[in-house]
């Protein structure tokens, strides 16, 4: 079982997602169809659930960003605006397998100023380590310059492959800002411009170094850059079983340590909170800001808000679950459950359900070609007779085969 996430918002992260098996699919197009998906998808999906975005790099195999999670939605986001790409660039790139690997995205908190700063510097210098350009600037794909930083809007036209324009959803324009992020504007106030200038401009002196001294720089051209095979593949040294951390600190002890201990306070009442939900204990609160119990299991009705206010992750707003002693009313709860994941079921096995309905199937059947349908239907009518008879079916038969 995955440690749970603690999404609140407010919150500055640091993004990464890679390309399954590290294929060239983001690769940038010389006529800019890859990066105009890139910005599309994501000015439409940030303004529906309120990110904030700071920096960002596209490179061929996988992308970085830094946000601001203005809402406490990121998992949300992530979600729909991924989705969205992958199903473009399948279209796009006629690519008929996954797009992003199997791996989830990595979401690094970003805990005090000097984690932003080194967060946003790592991102903008990320082309020139790899050795693919000396400048940022120079990358013909998704990028963004310092200068752009809290001044620039991107406004861009609806990609002309996979989105419908006759579809509501999806504007003819769109625009998003590149806003600067707000802990750094606390901080430093008007000279926040010039800290982050400065700080980038020796992220991206210290990758070139970097670059230059492991030979793995290469001075080509924008139009060679842009005519890569997409089924060509990197072959960089990439360390197999590394950490993925959860936050960063910027190197600040203090931060490090504020981390840790926010973090471990929110894990004790999250276990607390799902061994009473387990046991049928009332009233027993998820801390502040737990994402999949609260907003993605467990419906509405069982789920309470309670703003008591205070301070502590175990005072603000916490999320309480009306779960109920008697026996009856877990019941309820596992059924909801059941119903909730049952409804997060793939689209493939709905489309299935929907068509067996229509040919008027009680149960699940196997088949691969239309002409076997008569065939499976007769195979599977004995073994709904014997499931409503109550027999145990051999469990293999009851799915659909892909």
């Amino acid at each position: 079982m995955s440690r749970p996430r603690q999404i609140l918002p407010g919150v500055t992260w640091f993004i990464t997602r890679c390309i399954t098996r590290r294929h060239f699919l983001l690769r940038p197009d010389e006529d800019g169809t890859m990066q105009q998906i890139y910005w599309y998808v994501t000015a439409v999906i940030a303004a529906k659930f309120g990110i904030a975005l700071h920096a960002v790099q596209m490179l061929s195999t996988h992308l970085h960003e830094v946000l601001t999670d203005m809402r406490g939605e990121l998992p949300a986001f992530l979600c729909e605006r991924n989705r969205l790409i992958a199903n473009a660039v399948k279209v796009h790139r006629e690519w008929p397998e996954e797009v992003f690997q199997r791996a989830a995205t990595s979401c690094v908190q970003l805990f005090g100023v000097d984690a932003v700063l080194r967060a946003i510097g790592y991102t903008l210098a990320n082309v020139v380590d790899a050795g693919l350009v000396e400048h940022p600037d120079q990358w013909p794909g998704v990028t963004v310059s310092v200068n752009d930083i809290g001044e620039r809007v991107i406004v861009v036209e609806r990609p002309s492959v996979y989105f419908d324009p006759k579809n509501p959803n999806w504007p003819e324009r769109v625009s998003i800002p590149i806003t600067m992020p707000p802990s750094l504007i606390e901080t430093f106030g008007a000279d926040a411009k010039e800290v982050l200038r400065s700080s980038v401009a020796s992220a991206i002196e210290a990758a070139r170094d970097a670059a230059r001294s492991a030979g793995r720089f290469v001075k080509t051209t924008a139009a060679k850059l842009c005519s890569v095979p997409v089924t060509h593949r990197s072959n960089g040294f990439r360390p197999f079983g590394a950490r993925n951390p959860t936050f960063a600190a910027g190197g600040n002890r203090d931060m490090v340590e504020k981390a840790r201990t926010e973090r471990k306070r929110f894990h004790e009442l999250y276990r607390r909170a799902l061994d009473a939900l387990k046991n049928g204990t009332a009233n027993v609160p998820f801390p502040s800001g737990t994402w999949r119990w609260a907003r993605e299991l467990l419906p509405e009705s069982l789920v309470a808000v309670a703003a008591t206010g205070g301070e502590g992750p175990e005072k603000q707003g916490e999320v309480g679950v009306r779960a109920a002693t008697s026996f009856a009313s877990l019941k309820a709860i596992a059924s909801a459950l059941n119903r909730r994941l049952y409804e997060r079921s793939t689209i493939a096995g709905d489309v299935g359900r929907l068509s067996r309905a229509a040919l008027g199937v009680d149960g699940p059947q196997r088949y691969s070609l239309p002409s076997n349908i008569d065939t499976a239907n007769r195979a599977v009518a004995p073994a709904t007779a014997a499931r409503s008879a109550g027999t145990t079916a051999n469990s293999s038969r009851w799915h659909r085969s892909e």
